[in-house]
C-alpha cells in the first residue's frame, strides 16, 4: 500500500509541475522580441494589469488613433497610399487568445508572469489586396502579407514592396534618347540612382518631384533641368498624357527649343504626366562616357509616335550700347553675343493625327556693346592778325573776312561790353563797306549778320 501511495503522489505532483511549466514554455515560445521587457504589449500597446473589457478599450482606442494615418506601400519607383481604416481588427478574439494562453494561471501565482509581445488578429481585407495586386511590378501576395503584419502591431512606418523581376516588363523599347551631360550638372548620379527603373502604370500618374524627394538638394538646377528634359522627351515619345510642363524660356544647349523642361522645388514647378496606354512602363536612366541614356520598355508596343517641333517665328535681336572711361578714345569691345528669339510649336503625330503639345516664346538675347566715352582735344587755332592778308582775317568767326580788312580796328562784337551790344545794324555797317556783304545780308539790332 504504501507503494501505491507513494507513486500516486508522485505522479500527482508530476502533473502539477506540468501545469505550471507548460504555459511557462507557450508563452515564451510564442513572445516576440523587440527589447522591451517591460511588461507585455499587444499590437504595440503596454497591457500592464488590464483586463476583460478594460484591455478592449484601451486596445480599441489604439486602433483608432492608428487609423489617423494611412499607410505608405512603394516599390520599384511606384507608391500607393492605403486607407488604413479598409484593415479591421479582431480585438474581442485578440484579448481572449492572450488570457487563456498567456496570462498566468490563478495557482501559479508564485510565478512571474513573462512578457510577450503579440500582434493584433487581423481580418482580410479584399480592399487592400486589389490595390496591391493593381502595381504588376509587385508580387501581390507577399506585399500583402507584409502590409497585414505592420497593420497588426500597428506600425506606422513605410511597407516596402516585394518587386518583382523587371525583366518580364522590358520586352519592347519604345524610346530612346541620349544626350551629352552638360559640363555645369552636379548631382547627376544621386537623380539618376533615384529615378532608374521605375515602374509606371497603366492610368498612374508620374511626378518628378514626388519621386525625387529629398534627393533633388543634391543636385543643382542644370542637372535637374536636364534630366527633367529627358524624361519630358521620354513622355512625349510613349504618347503620355502631359499634365504638367514649364519651359526654362531660354534655348538649351541640349535638345531642340520646345522639348527642354524645368522643375523647382522652390516654386513648385513639376514634371507630370500620366501612361495613357493599356501597359506597364518601365523608366531606365543610366550614365555612360558622359552622356545620360534615357529608354521606356513595355511587355507590348502599342502604337507609333513621332514628334516635331515648328519654327513660328525668329525675333531679330536688339543692340545695346554702353560706354566707359576706360577704353581708349575710338576703342569698342562686345560684350554679348546676340541671340535669335523664337516662337515655337511642339506637335505630336499619332496614327496619322497631328495633336498639338505646345506653344513656346524664347525672347532674344541682346547685342551688347561698350565704347569709349572719351573724346578727342580740338585746339583752337590762332590767326596772326599782323601777317594775315586782307582776305584772311576774320576775327568776328561769321565766316566772312572782316569790313576793315586794310588794318583798321577790327568790328566790335556782341560779347564784348554793354555799349557794343547797344550800336545799331546801321552804325556796323557805317564803319565798313556795305559792298562786302553778301547779296541781301544785314545785321541785326545784335550786331549779328543775318545771311538769306
Amino acid at each position: 500500500m504504501k507503494i501505491v501511495f507513494r507513486s500516486i503522489a508522485l505522479l500527482v505532483l508530476i502533473v502539477a509541475l506540468l501545469a505550471i511549466w507548460v504555459p511557462h514554455f507557450i508563452a515564451s515560445s510564442n513572445a516576440t522580441p523587440t527589447g522591451n521587457s517591460g511588461g507585455s504589449t499587444i499590437g504595440g500597446m503596454e497591457v500592464g494589469d488590464l483586463k476583460g473589457d478594460e484591455l478592449k478599450a484601451g486596445l480599441q482606442n489604439a486602433v483608432n488613433d492608428w487609423y489617423t494615418k494611412n499607410l505608405i506601400v512603394t516599390g520599384g519607383g511606384t507608391s500607393i497610399e492605403v486607407s488604413s481604416p479598409t484593415l479591421q481588427f479582431d480585438i474581442e478574439a485578440t484579448v481572449n487568445s492572450f488570457e487563456d494562453n498567456y496570462r498566468k494561471p490563478w495557482y501559479a501565482f508564485w510565478a512571474d508572469e513573462a512578457a510577450v509581445h503579440l500582434p493584433l488578429n487581423i481580418l482580410p481585407s479584399d480592399i487592400v489586396k486589389n490595390e496591391i495586386s493593381n502595381i504588376s511590378a509587385w508580387d501581390a501576395d507577399l506585399t500583402y502579407e507584409k502590409v497585414q503584419l505592420n497593420a497588426s502591431y500597428l506600425k506606422t512606418d513605410e511597407v516596402k514592396a516585394v518587386v518583382n523581376d523587371f525583366s518580364i516588363l522590358e520586352i519592347d523599347r519604345i524610346s530612346l534618347l541620349v544626350e551629352t551631360i552638360p559640363e555645369g550638372a552636379m548631382g547627376m548620379n544621386e537623380l539618376v540612382l533615384e529615378l532608374q527603373d521605375i515602374v509606371i502604370e497603366p492610368q498612374m500618374p508620374f511626378s518628378m518631384l514626388e519621386n525625387l524627394g529629398e534627393t533633388i538638394n543634391l543636385a543643382n538646377r542644370e542637372a535637374i533641368n536636364f534630366i527633367a528634359s529627358n524624361i519630358y522627351n521620354a513622355a512625349l515619345n510613349i504618347n503620355a498624357e502631359i499634365l504638367e510642363r514649364h519651359s526654362q524660356n531660354e534655348r538649351p544647349s541640349y535638345l531642340k527649343p520646345g522639348l527642354e523642361a524645368k522643375v523647382d522645388v522652390l516654386t513648385n514647378e513639376d514634371l507630370k504626366f500620366i501612361n495613357t496606354s493599356t501597359n506597364p512602363v518601365v523608366l531606365k536612366l543610366s550614365m555612360n562616357d558622359g552622356k545620360l541614356q534615357t529608354e521606356v520598355y513595355t511587355p507590348a508596343k502599342e502604337i507609333e509616335i513621332s514628334v516635331s517641333v515648328s519654327n513660328d517665328e525668329e525675333i531679330q535681336p536688339r543692340t545695346i550700347t554702353r560706354y566707359s572711361e576706360d577704353l581708349a578714345i575710338g576703342q569698342t569691345e562686345q560684350l554679348q553675343d546676340g541671340v535669335e528669339g523664337l516662337r515655337i510649336s511642339v506637335y505630336r503625330t499619332v496614327y496619322g493625327e497631328q495633336q498639338l503639345v505646345s506653344r513656346d516664346y524664347y525672347p532674344p538675347v541682346n547685342r551688347v556693346i561698350v565704347k569709349s566715352s572719351q573724346q578727342p582735344v580740338i585746339q583752337d587755332s590762332v590767326v596772326d592778325v599782323n601777317n594775315a592778308t586782307d582776305d584772311s582775317i576774320d576775327l568776328d568767326g561769321d565766316g566772312f573776312p572782316d569790313e576793315d580788312g586794310s588794318g583798321g580796328n577790327p568790328p566790335i562784337n556782341n560779347q564784348q561790353n554793354t555799349n557794343s551790344n547797344e550800336l545799331s545794324s546801321e552804325s556796323r555797317i557805317e564803319e565798313g563797306s556795305k559792298d562786302n556783304l553778301p547779296p541781301g545780308s544785314y545785321y541785326d539790332k545784335g550786331g549779328n549778320l543775318i545771311t538769306p
